[in-house]
């Protein structure tokens, strides 16, 4: 077991038992037994039945204690059976909600049933403070952003430009430690981070007052240092993916055979007659106007990525059955995704989302949605997001120490990937470990073989076995496979 780094909660005294007679006083109430209690929506989802809620207070500036508070939201999955410690999971992003686990946290606690498991939503989402009223769980639309709640919302995040600059991602990691130091227990300790959640995970490596045990991270960002994968590539990243399946479709003489002329050459014509306004029938046939982003779209789950030659087939010979089949055979192969909207309060945050993807996470903030065009003229594959964040703005919080900063006394680390990752790419995932090894880190890493983003949702038993090696001080297999359900028959 790795036991160096075993320890207490860093401000949660246990206090000593009374003696076990009836006179005795009983032993005082814990932090976490006074902040805990059992949550309004328990009864709600069977998958949360017994789960514990809390709403803890932290400094809104941890550097500035008199400069007012958050609420952060935590909920707590207790331990089934002996307890043998604690795992913290962090949601992506940034702008989701701890609400994006909960769908698959039953078979989370069935695989770990001596760990609790926390589930914070970060400050700028769900149940913890908004960045504005707008945005809050009890505003006429939610959590979500109607029309009429954006102009006083960006009008509130201007006028209230120090409030807003507090929500950045180092003030979110040190939440996670105040957090921890405030509810965590005794026994092992584990970080659980997937996507945006690992570049909080390692930010909360590098100014943690408390011990963990390892840190688990789910589809890793790249370094922050890393140009060439940062945010601003986005779309690079989905065509990368996306060429590898066409590279394998051309390899494949059933795949190859369904193109006149062979899958490359039909594919690159179709993507130039888009590039040159040629298809504008497309726009009316395609959700959302645009088949490159639809077709980016659809890489990010195994079922809809194994319709992607289906949907190039109906593009080039007939456009008009589109939209049924995107209807009928598209979006149902995102049902794993979409069920996490049975969960009230899970409206992504759009504002957070900006206010740290253009203060730190986009190496290039200030491109233009004509630059982005030009960039993206010639690829397939594209996501939405590099022409959004060209529309977003916020005002902007200044890089910390923190940012590029080397690693120092990094803890045990277990990454899992997919090679087919079109949000986190491979590559630079590699490379963020390449940073890590060298200061020092103790890393593995488990790649997943055609795994997209976020491997938990699609791989559990790989991700299960890794981790009871690497929790138990072994070396996981290098490499494993999509769960049997997840392949595409």
């Amino acid at each position: 077991m790795r036991l160096s780094t075993l320890c207490f909660a860093g401000s949660v005294a246990l206090f000593a038992a009374g003696c076990a007679t009836t006179s005795a006083p009983r032993p005082a109430p814990t932090g976490e037994e006074l902040a805990f209690e059992r949550c309004q929506d328990a009864g709600d989802f069977a998958e949360l039945s017994g789960s514990l809620c809390a709403i803890i207070q932290a400094p809104l500036h941890p550097e500035m204690p008199d400069a007012g508070r958050v609420d952060l939201f935590v909920r707590k999955l207790p331990a089934q059976g002996d307890r043998v410690g604690e795992i913290w999971m962090l949601a992506g992003g940034p702008g989701e909600t701890g609400q994006s686990y909960y769908t698959e946290i039953a078979d989370f606690r069935t695989a770990f049933p001596g760990y609790d498991i926390f589930i914070p939503d970060h400050r700028g989402t769900g149940q913890s403070t908004r960045l504005c009223a707008g945005e809050t769980p009890d505003s006429p639309a939610g959590t979500a952003l109607s029309g009429e709640e954006f102009g006083p919302c960006f009008g509130e995040i201007w006028e209230q430009a120090d409030r807003t600059i507090a929500f950045s991602m180092t003030n979110a990691a040190h939440d996670l430690d105040y957090l921890i130091g405030q509810l965590g227990g005794e026994g092992r300790r584990y970080v659980y981070g997937v996507s945006y959640g690992t570049g909080l995970a390692m930010r909360f490596s590098q100014l943690r007052t408390v011990a963990v045990d390892g840190l688990v991270l789910d589809s890793l960002v790249p370094a922050l240092d890393d140009a060439e994968h940062d945010l601003s590539h986005r779309s690079h990243t989905y065509d990368a993916v996306g060429r590898e399946l066409i590279a394998r479709c051309a390899t494949d003489p059933v795949c190859d055979a369904r193109f006149e002329g062979g899958v490359d050459a039909a594919f690159n014509q179709l993507i130039a007659e888009i590039d040159a306004g040629e298809r504008p029938d497309l726009q009316e046939y395609v959700p959302g106007g645009n088949l490159k982003h639809a077709l980016g779209m659809m890489l990010d789950t195994p079922q809809s990525r194994a319709l992607i030659f289906d949907a190039l087939v109906l593009a080039i010979e007939t456009p008009e059955n589109l939209p049924a089949f995107f209807e009928t055979e598209v979006t149902p192969a995102f049902d794993l995704f979409a069920a996490v909207q049975s969960y009230p309060d899970t409206a992504f945050s759009i504002t957070l989302a900006g206010l740290i993807g253009e203060s730190e996470t986009n190496r290039r903030p200030d491109m233009t949605a004509e630059e982005v065009a030009r960039e993206e003229a010639g690829l397939g594959f594209t996501s939405s997001l590099t022409t959004v964040q060209t529309f977003t703005q916020m005002p902007l919080y200044e890089r910390d120490a923190y940012f590029d900063a080397p690693y120092g006394n990094l803890p045990p680390i277990l990454v899992l990937q997919g090679d087919l990752d079109p949000k986190t790419p491979l590559a630079g995932a590699e490379r963020h470990v390449a940073d890590m090894r060298e200061a020092g880190g103790d890393v593995d890493f488990v790649i997943v073989e055609n795994a997209p983003h976020a491997v938990w949702f699609f791989a559990q038993t790989c991700v299960q076995q890794s981790l009871d090696a690497f929790f138990n001080d072994q070396s996981p297999a290098p490499s494993c496979a999509l769960d049997q359900a997840m392949r595409p028959s």
